[in-house]
């Protein structure tokens, strides 16, 4: 299981009387990782507030349950914190309040309550932190789908700091292209979950995710059914869903070609780039979509375009800098050179250009353009 994707949970027993039901719980979920603490250790542990989750065993709230309250509040003050104790008085719930408790849970614990408690917390935490940019193609044969993967491999591994968590989502169903550039080919049958789609939380998306050997996680699958399915929407959203808050960054792959769920994810994404060729068909095809997305998001949505494959120097270009600009209607814009060569090599060998020509000038153009779109409003290096 990729540890990203792990749940971290700090248990702090400050019962008078240790026992291990807790623990035992937590301890017999595959994706938690479980650290039990005392209270009076509480000071010393330098990654308190890197846990996903702290819970805080009480009998009751007294004058050392606050002073260890007051400690965790100091180390984590924004980290979920979950209480378990006996029955409480209204006073003492009041306490509670200033310690910005995100749930109490009663004794006896049940477990059923207690994982739709975490899961509930944990889901809500991380969608008001991940983000997700979209990649999507303007017109067949962009070059999207490479765009995507080199985004990925270069967020992973030369763009974000801190070791990041990053996804690169596939969403063109009928080819599952991304996969099949990157050898990593899928065989779950994911159009058999049409009628499941209930079914998809973090233990499946843990089930089905690959991982590529530069860091990234891939979720990439043929399976054209799922395009015309009556419950292929709903599978797509919660997939998506899903997938959005098991990683800090999820990069999507959006084919050019309309979709029933095509305005759902415009309007949910961050930030998006708009992949396009420098010929007038592609142009009209990519002002068309800016007014779309415009009308879906507004004009100040983080929206950018680049121009895949160009050619030529600053005098030979079919149409110039400058027609560009104009045809573009002011909206901004950049340039990617075209590489048969490295793209080709890279296809054919199922490997990444990074594998093949880190210096290339086609991926320090990409770093540069992700550098100054801020990536996703992420730390960069």
């Amino acid at each position: 299981m990729n540890s990203a994707t792990l749940t971290r949970i700090f248990l702090v027993d400050a019962t008078p009387s240790p026992t291990e039901q807790l623990h035992e719980i937590l301890d017999g979920v595959s994706s938690f990782v479980v650290t039990k603490l005392a209270p009076h250790v509480i000071k010393d542990e330098s990654e308190l507030a890197t846990a996903d989750l702290i819970i805080v065993d009480v009998e009751s709230i007294g004058a050392s349950e606050i002073e260890t309250l007051t400690e965790i509040r100091a180390r984590a003050a924004d980290t979920p914190l979950f209480i378990v104790s006996d029955d409480l008085s209204q006073d003492s719930i009041r306490h509670l309040l200033k310690y910005h408790v995100t749930d109490w849970i009663k004794k006896p614990v049940e477990k059923d309550d207690l994982m739709n408690s975490i899961r509930s917390s944990i889901r809500s935490n991380r969608s008001s932190t991940n983000r997700v940019h979209a990649v999507v193609s303007c017109v067949g044969g962009a070059g999207a789908t490479t765009v995507a993967i080199n985004m990925a491999d270069l967020a992973q591994n030369k763009i974000l700091r801190r070791n990041p968590d990053v996804a690169l989502m596939d969403l063109d169903f009928s080819t599952g292209n991304c996969g099949y550039v990157l050898n990593m080919i899928n065989n779950f049958n994911l159009g058999s979950m049409t009628n499941s789609s209930r079914r998809i939380d973090s233990e499946f998306i843990s089930a089905i995710q690959q991982r590529h050997s530069a860091g990234f996680s891939l979720y990439s699958f043929k399976h054209p059914n799922i395009l015309t399915d009556l419950n292929g929407y709903e599978l797509v959203l919660r997939l998506l869903d899903a997938v959005s808050l098991e990683h800090d960054y999820t990069i999507l792959d959006l084919p050019y070609y309309e979709t029933e769920w095509r305005d759902d994810v415009l309007s949910a994404v961050n930030t998006c780039t708009l992949v396009s060729e420098v010929n007038l068909p592609a142009i009209k095809h990519t002002l068309d979509l800016i007014a779309r997305i415009k009308k879906l998001r507004g004009a100040d949505f983080p929206l950018h375009v680049l121009f895949n494959k160009k050619t030529g120097g600053l005098f030979s270009a079919r149409i110039s800098n400058r027609k560009l600009i104009e045809l573009m209607e002011g909206e901004p814009f950049s340039y990617l050179p075209l590489d048969s060569s490295l793209h080709g090599e890279a296809m054919d060998r199922g490997v990444l250009p990074s594998e093949i020509s880190p210096r290339a000038a086609y991926l320090k153009a990409l770093t540069k353009y992700m550098k100054n779109m801020g990536f996703i409003g992420a730390e960069v290096k």
